[in-house]
């Protein structure tokens, strides 16, 4: 295995006509991390005012270095899903539908209104000062004791009954989605007005979509941001495309007991069947970067208002670090800025569980797409935040900047 990797570092390091000092040290920090097994692979788009100057593939898919990774394939997104799906939705409600951000969500859902969450705004579930818990382990419900799969909840042969996919060889009760919504209408509040990122109102917004439209979570996405973009993301993506093309995620040792491909890696996503708000999405660099032309001014899809509305801090002159739904730079103390302190204060984007992220500034006219998966073969590997990867590679990337 250190053979063949250290053979593709050789090849890819290679100096290529016409290539700068900057780009082959992005190619160096990003072949020296696959060789630390920081990640196998990984994708970078990078766009510079209108000129695309990196849409570029690194690696493999795996450490056994046999699918070499190229700009067509798709990682799992994470927690991007819950900006390029999700935000970008709510965005286009907001203009298409007047949706009135201030509302309640429970507006929307009744049987929120009986809860400690009756209050809760669509603005403060984007903005994540909702005061809701960040998480729900809803995979530590559905097992006994004994460790073994309940036998209401989870089975092993599809049927009628049991007909939401896991994997292949996990499908859930069809009805199980209720208990899910249940769990976060009965979890707690914290303090309210405070910044604590949750997900959990995300799992609300794909029906949000559907209340407001009439189409489902995914059909609006997809005739509403995706055919205007021409850009090629998907939920689900092993029943829409040839399975050699999308990246295995993690080997899951304690849930699932198999290799992630192809299905969601989020387990509370798997529960939804794969589409969610808060993860679900599979992409390459390239498309994404299709996508966040949305993002761009004098776009054809968001008025420069709408687009300034949500990228900007939710909160003005105040330590809370979100926009709606995007995440902003912060002082990370004597850690320094998050994601780097070269980017301005315009600047939003979101990171991912799996290994991903995407960031544009609009002062810059920069827009960044690197994508990895990190956790593979497990999500115990540190070693992609030990060597601050995205914010080394930002930093190199700004210093292209000034060669354009």
């Amino acid at each position: 295995m250190r053979f063949k990797l250290l053979i593709l570092i050789v090849l890819v390091s290679v100096p290529v006509f016409g290539q700068t000092n900057i780009d082959q040290k992005i190619d160096s920090l990003i072949n020296s991390n696959i060789i630390e097994y920081a990640f196998p692979g990984a994708q970078i788009y990078v766009k510079i005012k209108d000129e695309i100057v990196i849409n570029k593939s690194y690696g493999y898919q795996t450490y056994d270095s046999i699918n070499l990774i190229n700009n067509d394939h798709l990682y799992d997104l994470a927690s991007l899903t819950k900006v390029l799906a999700s935000t970008l939705s709510i965005m286009k409600l907001y203009e298409d539908f007047d949706l009135n951000l201030n509302i309640p969500v429970s507006y929307y859902f009744r049987d929120l209104k009986k809860s400690n969450k009756k209050n809760t705004t669509i603005f403060e579930g984007l903005s994540h000062t909702s005061g809701w818990v960040p998480y729900i382990s809803h995979q530590n419900y559905v097992k006994r004791k004994n460790g073994k799969f309940k036998k209401s909840i989870i089975r092993k042969d599809k049927n009628k009954r049991f007909s939401t996919a896991i994997n292949k060889e996990l499908y859930l009760n069809k009805n199980y989605f209720n208990k899910i919504f249940k769990r976060i209408k009965k979890s707690k509040i914290n303090k309210k007005g405070e910044y604590a990122y949750s997900g959990l109102f995300f799992f609300y917004v794909p029906k949000l979509i559907e209340k407001i439209s009439g189409f489902t979570f995914e059909k609006y996405f997809k005739i509403s941001l995706l055919d205007k973009t021409n850009s090629k993301l998907y939920f689900n993506p092993k029943e829409k495309v040839k399975k050699e093309i999308i990246v295995p995620t993690e080997y899951d040792s304690i849930f699932r007991k198999i290799l992630v491909h192809g299905n969601v890696h989020d387990e509370a996503a798997s529960f939804m069947g794969g589409i969610s708000g808060n993860a679900g999405l599979f992409g390459s660099a390239q498309e994404i970067g299709k996508l966040l032309q949305a993002l761009e001014p004098n776009n054809s899809i968001f008025q420069d208002s709408t687009i300034k509305k949500f990228t900007s801090y939710a909160y003005k002159d105040s330590p809370i670090r979100r926009g709606l739904g995007f995440d902003k730079p912060y002082s990370k103390n004597e850690y320094g800025i998050y994601p780097n302190e070269n980017l301005s204060k315009l600047s939003f984007g979101h990171t991912g569980f799996t290994g991903t992220m995407f960031w544009r500034d609009p002062e810059k006219q920069l827009t960044i797409v690197f994508l990895t998966n990190r956790v593979y073969p497990t999500r115990n590997n540190d070693k992609f935040y030990q060597n601050n990867v995205r914010s080394k590679l930002i930093d190199l990337i700004i210093q292209k900047t000034t060669q354009n």
